[in-house]
């Protein structure tokens, strides 16, 4: 079942970067008030800049670390999608399937992203009439052509798709139309910037898209076979440990730090620790923030708000494992706060009875 909303979740991400993409690509399309548009401009933003973040993404991708995918995590963190979903994200990593299923899906949404803005370069060329032009104080023909020239080389057997020195000269616009030539096919640079987009925006994330698919197949295949491995017989069943009491009493804390493990606005955050002290620092942890080190580096008290719905994780035991303090479950409903189911609550006591200098607690009036 995860796995099915989890495809649901990257399925919604991809149409929403296609979008994204094919109205940015308009927007540059449109022009100006002429029908112009700047050649340059297109060819870095919508050729060359897809290749250089893809480039980032790889020697990212080195790492294990999901961190590195940082433009996909921000996506996820929106809240705008059903808690079932991102539930479901925790259920991946459990099972050891987050890493490749995220990889798969920053290279989907590089690649809805190209092609977003090679639909909309079609659909304008289709029902426009495109000026293509560049300009430059600094740059002149002669320094720009190799480029261009250099850029062409992969597609060197289309003769229709390669710059033109002439052209480029004709289709340079001086501020004060000096050279303006109404003769120049100002739209003949179309094919050159519809095979720039093919080669270096489109077809190298085709290749790293079905990479990533593969690997999270494969993984999904590990998994699956590990799962339906028989379990061992056991003679016995192991008697149910026993759980301490939940603490509902407000524990006393002075001098401390509120770390959020969880997606909280200001207001329910306020809600969330109006009975308590004012904390020292608030630190955003987790998948939703980035100040764990500087969390683990105070050795302060702690007061960890985590979502009750969300399963504890081995990142989680790792980070406790460097601090003391007090575990704080929070269940809500958009902006209602909702109590805690006690599967849930049975799960938080199993997990903060194997910590050491960590006790659990459950605020009875946030229901």
């Amino acid at each position: 079942m995860n796995l099915a909303l989890c495809a649901h979740f990257s399925r919604a991400l991809i149409v929403v970067i296609f979008i994204f993409g094919l109205l940015t690509a308009s927007t540059i399309m449109a022009g100006d008030e002429l029908g112009r548009v700047n050649l340059i401009h297109y060819v870095l933003f919508f050729c060359l800049f897809p290749l250089f973040s893809l480039i980032l993404l790889l020697v990212g991708a080195v790492s294990t670390s999901p961190k590195h995918f940082y433009l996909t995590n921000c996506l996820i963190a929106l809240p705008l999608w059903p808690r079932s979903w991102v539930a479901a994200l925790a259920q991946l990593k459990q099972q050891q399937l987050f890493a490749p299923w995220l990889r798969f899906v920053s290279q989907a949404l590089g690649l809805a992203f190209s092609l977003g803005c090679l639909t909309a370069f079609l659909f304008v060329l289709l029902f426009s009439d495109i000026a293509f032009v560049w300009r430059s104080t600094l740059l002149s023909a002669e320094q720009i052509y190799p480029v261009l020239k250099a850029i062409a080389w992969p597609w060197q057997i289309v003769d229709s798709a390669q710059p033109l020195k002439a052209l480029l000269v004709q289709t340079q616009e001086l501020r004060f139309g000096a050279n303006a030539n109404h003769n120049v096919d100002y739209g003949r640079w179309w094919a050159f910037l519809l095979m720039a987009q093919i080669v270096y925006a489109v077809m190298p994330r085709l290749v790293t898209t079905g990479i990533a698919a593969f690997k999270l197949r494969s993984a999904m295949i590990n998994q699956t076979r590990a799962h339906n491995q028989p379990a061992p017989l056991i003679n016995k069943t192991p008697a149910k440990p026993i759980l301490e009491p939940i603490r509902t009493n407000l524990p006393t804390l002075d001098n401390y730090n509120v770390v959020c493990w969880l997606s909280l606005d200001t207001k329910m955050l306020g809600q969330a620790i109006e009975r308590f002290p004012v904390p020292k620092n608030i630190y955003q942890a987790g998948f939703h923030g980035e100040d764990e080190q500087t969390a683990i580096d105070d050795n302060t008290t702690q007061l960890v708000l985590v979502a009750a719905w969300e399963p504890p994780l081995g990142e989680l035991k790792d980070f406790l494992a460097h601090g003391h303090g007090v575990i704080m479950p929070l269940d809500f409903n958009q902006a209602q706060w909702q109590s805690i189911a006690p599967h849930y609550l049975d799960e938080w006591r199993r997990f903060t009875q194997s910590l050491d200098g960590w006790q659990l607690y459950v605020d009875k009036e946030l229901v």
